[in-house]
């Protein structure tokens, strides 16, 4: 059975890395031929959107996994605008999960990832690149006025639930009250535990592997200078709070 179900990821994953390379180097460009506008990059967010649901719909046919989630949480996710939305970092593919039953949405991603040879162009363009934490602010506070919804983790990287030393980044804290938008935390779990930081793609249990989405009650950002620490840390702590209890 394990060996059935890492042959099944296998496929999944090179069948995801694949379509990645289509939608960055086929479609992105011919949808970019009308202009690199608003509109634009909105089509390109949709396509990547209806691309993940179709990966997370595929998942949950076949049983590699499911996402669940109450009615509410999901129907609120769906009706979701102008807002940062945290969430913990505990796999990977919880970007997939999270832009998949979201409206439209993008996310900070790591600049390493922009040089992937597979992601690249959908990094570069339906995401935020975070090589520049003042570009990163201010096209943050573009997206978020027209609508969009944008995913920060603030661990930074995969962590396990039970990591000892979980120092969360100030950057969603520093965009909420720059834009002053409100905060929605979400929490994932996943059982049994796999593609975490360390565990290798092929090792996803000899069961289907089940994520659970909870949201959690938003925060409110005060408006603030971009450069209060004290503000943008407490806010911090709040969304750890949210997260991770305590």
């Amino acid at each position: 059975m394990r060996f059935a179900r890492s042959c099944l990821a296998g496929f999944f994953f090179s069948a995801f890395a694949l379509g990645s390379l289509v939608l960055g180097f086929l479609l992105f460009p011919a949808l970019a031929l009308s202009g690199n506008d608003p509109a634009a990059r909105r089509r390109m967010r949709r396509l990547v959107r209806v691309t993940y649901r179709l990966f997370v719909w595929a998942a949950r046919a076949t049983g590699l996994f499911r996402v669940e989630m109450s009615r509410a949480d999901r129907e609120c996710l769906a009706s979701l605008k102008g807002h940062v939305i945290v969430a913990n970092h505990i796999s990977l593919i919880d970007i997939i999960i999270l832009i998949a039953h979201l409206g439209d949405s993008t996310a900070i991603a790591k600049a390493a990832a922009a040089h992937n040879p597979f992601y690249s162009r959908i990094v570069q363009t339906a995401f935020l690149v975070n090589d520049n934490p003042e570009t990163v602010l201010g096209e943050a506070g573009k997206i978020l006025a027209e609508g969009v919804n944008l995913i920060v983790f603030p661990e930074g990287t995969r962590m396990s639930p039970g990591a000892a030393d979980r120092r969360l980044r100030r950057g969603a804290a520093q965009i909420a009250i720059a834009a002053n938008v409100p905060i929605l935390p979400i929490v994932i779990s996943c059982d049994p535990p796999v593609l975490g930081k360390g565990q290798p793609w092929h090792d996803v249990g000899a069961r289907t592997i089940t994520y659970t989405l909870a949201v959690g009650e938003k925060i409110a950002a005060q408006p603030a200078s971009v450069r209060s620490h004290a503000a943008a840390s407490e806010l911090t702590a709040r969304i750890g709070r949210s997260l991770f209890g305590g």
